[in-house]
């Protein structure tokens, strides 16, 4: 199945890459605003402190002072300081800016940027003004950029609307995406099982046609080969069709066991044991359950063909095959019993693994291989891990292949606790 984006989805995140990079531009162009529209505030308050001292004719009182502060404190103004030049000062709140430019050597008017705030400071500006001896005059004040800062804060704003309106399409984007592929994937299992049910009635129909007349077969070339001396010619002929037959009966019986649907006979079944007895049947084969739950919910007569399955393909890919049945998680252990078994199965997942020192498996074949009538060898019918498959599936449970630690394959059953029986 190929994932590509679906093209709404692709739109979305367009459109929200767009959304947000205009955000950025329009704060970038507002923050280089911001200087001038700061320095322009600057000087009008300048200007308007200035007239006003220019119309008091000489140096003010303190309370003239704070009048005209009071007056332009609107207008950014936070600050105003004035110094004689016989030492006397004037403040209409704080004192930093008098003891940082409070020396007699100023002239002309000095800007300077601390944050947001401008200074200025003012020398002998007001000589004219007020007239030949009065005394140098030395002015110093700080604005706050009332009309930037607004200017700025509402650039921060849409920035932040803007990301968060490019993280809800995002989010979107992805939800939207992994819908589809969802679906897509839905779509897939549902056309998978539409091409299994086929193949089912399919292959249903021809075993039950081929098995009469493949039984009566088996049985006359059996019965011919008996017949014959040992080591003629013709006895060998037919005990090969007899070997044939039997592989042809192997097949159609394969072909009905995974084609075979409906409910589980489930019952309390000891998963060591049941693994102890499989593994008997074959030679070379190890394994270990000192980990296993003493009881699970299992279709112990499906299983064991899943179990005989798994150790075949494991000694036909490299013995010596290994056997692991254990629980994991939720299992509640008797530390009174020898082998620390689980006395009860509450919760938790019933873990079997069937490992190999063979080649393993490709990693673009771990999926394929449980498809029906897909194998790797010469001689088998590539039903066995599909049928595997379906009667773990069928446990609630799942089924996959990794690579052993030792080499090899390792394919790993897991069927978690009170799971239901599928169909």
């Amino acid at each position: 199945m190929t994932r590509r984006v679906p093209p709404l989805a692709a739109a979305i995140v367009l459109i929200a890459a767009g959304l947000l990079a205009t955000a950025w531009s329009t704060r970038r162009t507002i923050n280089d605003a911001f200087e001038a529209v700061r320095d322009g505030e600057a000087f009008a308050v300048q200007r308007g402190v200035r007239g006003d001292l220019a119309d008091l004719g000489g140096f003010p009182t303190s309370e003239e002072l704070a009048a005209i502060a009071a007056e332009h404190a609107s207008e950014g103004l936070v600050y105003l300081a004035m110094l004689d030049g016989k030492g006397r000062v004037q403040v209409s709140t704080g004192t930093a800016l008098v003891e940082r430019g409070g020396r007699a050597d100023r002239t002309g008017v000095k800007v300077e940027h601390v944050g947001a705030r401008t200074r200025i400071e003012m020398r002998s500006l007001l000589r004219r003004a007020w007239g030949p001896g009065k005394g140098a005059i030395w002015v110093a004040m700080e604005v706050e950029p009332v009309q930037a800062r607004d200017l700025r804060s509402a650039a921060t704003k849409t920035l932040a609307l803007g990301a968060i309106g490019a993280l809800v399409l995002t989010g979107f984007a992805i939800w939207l995406v992994r819908a589809e592929l969802l679906r897509r994937k839905r779509e897939g299992e549902r056309e998978r099982e539409r091409r299994l049910a086929s193949l089912g009635e399919m292959s249903a129909v021809l075993a039950h046609e081929i098995r009469n007349p493949l039984a009566s077969l088996k049985g006359n070339a059996q019965l011919l080969a008996a017949s014959l001396p040992e080591g003629d010619k013709p006895r060998a002929k037919a005990e090969r069709v007899v070997d044939e037959a039997v592989r042809l009966e192997k097949l159609t019986q394969d072909l009905l066991a995974f084609v075979r649907t409906g409910e589980l006979a489930r019952a309390e079944v000891e998963p060591g044991a049941l693994v102890r007895e499989v593994t008997a049947s074959f030679d070379g084969v190890t394994f270990e359950d000192d980990r296993a739950p003493l009881s699970w919910s299992l279709d112990a007569a499906r299983m064991r063909e899943v179990l005989v399955n798994l150790i075949e393909n494991a000694i036909a890919a490299g013995p010596p095959a290994h056997v692991r049945v254990a629980g994991e998680g939720g299992a509640a252990r008797d530390s009174a019993s020898p082998t620390g078994q689980a006395r009860t199965a509450k919760g938790g997942t019933l873990v079997i693994e069937v490992s190999d020192r063979g080649p393993g498996v490709k990693p673009d074949e771990r999926d394929k291989i449980f498809e029906p009538f897909y194998t790797g060898k010469t001689r088998g019918t590539g039903l066995g891990l599909a049928i595997a498959k379906r009667v773990v599936e069928l446990h609630g449970g799942t089924i996959r292949v990794d690579d052993a630690p030792a080499g090899g394959a390792l394919f790993r059953i897991e069927i978690p606790h009170g799971a239901h029986s599928g169909r």
